[in-house]
């Protein structure tokens, strides 16, 4: 567009602009130990018990029995499954029961379903791709869990062994216990793709510096500008500044090397950036 408040063409409207997504993967491997204090914040281990006495008696809040309420209201009740990411289920959690959280900005958009896999004491625990943790890869063994794979959540049924395991009744976490959690995250990225063209008219002078206007030297009446011109000294576009329609700059754009400015043919100029 043009701009009044300034003396040359500046501005130039942009009519070949598009937005492409696609999807971006990275691999995770977080390493948990039951009782350590240097654990990643990325993963939280969490254990929830079900709360079997009497409500009347349960005066006061606990951790425990408030997470195991919450999981069995948000994950297990009449909500779709699929609302969570889930095709298939039949695990429903009992007596007590630990979370793994991973954060956000970690899991990005999603867990890549079939890329979960846990493992204690050289045995494992594998996603079957539709929301279930099986102890078998082959995913015909126990299921003692779900996956919610857009909310980075992974629910496994607990055990009362007294020691660290995994087996068809679920796993057990004892002190020192160490978890190796493996999984894929997913996040969609957006690309920005501006093509810019410049006709052999536009942009063949500087419009915001007033040096080039002035006499080179005392006594002389051509501009800076003229001289260059006349020794075939041309103008090179190392910066393209993105506006919006207030004028306002959203972005800049800078080129490997100068390129220097054609007054014959037509440059283009395709600006990509991620967001």
């Amino acid at each position: 567009m043009e701009n009044p408040n300034v003396p040359f063409s500046v501005y130039k409207s942009v009519h070949d602009y598009r937005l492409t997504t696609y999807p971006s993967y990275a691999s995770h491997t977080y390493t948990y130990i039951s009782g350590s204090t240097s654990n990643s914040g990325d993963v939280q281990v969490l254990t929830g018990i079900q709360y079997t006495g009497s409500k009347t008696n349960r005066l006061f809040p606990v951790a425990e029995y408030e997470l195991f309420d919450s999981v069995v209201q948000t994950f297990y009740s009449d909500i779709p499954y699929a609302l969570y990411g889930i095709t298939s289920q039949s695990y429903y959690p009992t007596r007590s029961l630990y979370v793994l959280s991973v954060t956000q900005d970690v899991y990005g958009t999603e867990i890549v379903p079939s890329t979960v896999k846990l493992v204690i004491n050289n045995t494992s625990s594998f996603d079957d791709g539709v929301g279930n943790m099986y102890v078998s890869q082959s995913g015909t063994a126990s299921n003692i869990g779900s996956i919610f794979y857009d909310q980075g959540v992974i629910v496994l049924q607990a055990t009362s062994s007294n020691a660290t395991t995994i087996n068809s009744n679920g796993i057990a976490i004892v002190s020192s216990s160490q978890l190796q959690l493996n999984f894929t995250s997913s996040v969609y990225l957006i690309e920005h793709y501006i093509s810019a063209k410049i006709e052999p008219n536009e942009f063949t002078l500087s419009a915001y510096n007033p040096q080039v206007m002035k006499a080179p030297y005392t006594g002389s009446t051509v501009p800076v500008i003229e001289s260059m011109l006349s020794q075939s000294i041309k103008p090179y576009i190392t910066t393209i500044g993105l506006y919006n329609d207030q004028n306002d700059l959203v972005a800049v754009a800078k080129v490997s090397n100068p390129v220097k400015r054609t007054f014959d043919t037509t440059q283009t100029f395709v600006i990509k950036f991620d967001t």
